[in-house]
């Protein structure tokens, strides 16, 4: 499983608050797993990840695009010297039909 792969839900949701708040505790437990599996470095987690899907990465712009965006920093070598990617899920409007 990745993390990609385990946020695909996301593109069918509404890009608010809740969704972003869902996409946190979804990737956060995907890699406490990891760092419970000796993947990650760290003593705690914040010393072996952090995730980030909040207002700050993304902004009214890209909202409007249909865009969420997660930030994720890694410690796969050394304690808090983070690795980090952005995954980024596109939002599919939703129709209705009458």
């Amino acid at each position: 499983d990745s993390i990609k792969s385990s946020t695909d839900w996301a593109v069918f949701e509404p890009n608010d608050a809740t969704l972003w708040s869902s996409i946190r505790r979804t990737v956060t437990a995907f890699l406490t797993d990891q760092w419970r599996q000796g993947a990650l470095k760290g003593r705690t987690t914040d010393e072996a990840f952090y995730v980030i899907c909040d207002e700050t990465n993304n902004p009214d712009e890209n909202i409007a695009q249909g865009q969420v965006v997660c930030d994720i920093g890694i410690a796969p070598v050394r304690p808090a010297e983070f690795v980090v990617f952005q995954i980024t899920q596109i939002i599919t409007p939703t129709t209705t039909t009458a």
